[in-house]
């Protein structure tokens, strides 16, 4: 994987249109712009990423994630670690 790197006073007026609309944000003259692909998601993730979307777990902090594991854990009686 390569990432490109590009001076924003060195983008014609569309690249830099939009890059700021990906980033949801102005980019100034004096900002380089860093670009690289990466290889897409498998399907199955996908759906599991679909899946947490659908019903809001996708929001978990990693403390309520934690605590979760924890409960599971306690359920099956194991200890963190096991």
């Amino acid at each position: 994987m390569r990432a490109m790197i590009h001076s924003v006073k060195d983008l014609s007026p569309d690249q830099k249109l939009a890059i700021e609309s990906l980033l949801g944000r102005p980019i100034s003259e004096g900002e380089q712009v860093s670009v690289r692909t990466v290889p897409a998601s498998p399907e199955w993730l996908m759906s599991i990423q679909q899946d947490s979307r659908n019903k809001g777990t996708d929001k978990l902090t990693m403390e309520e994630i934690d605590t979760e594991i924890a409960a599971a854990r306690r359920e099956r009686g194991q200890r963190p670690g096991q």
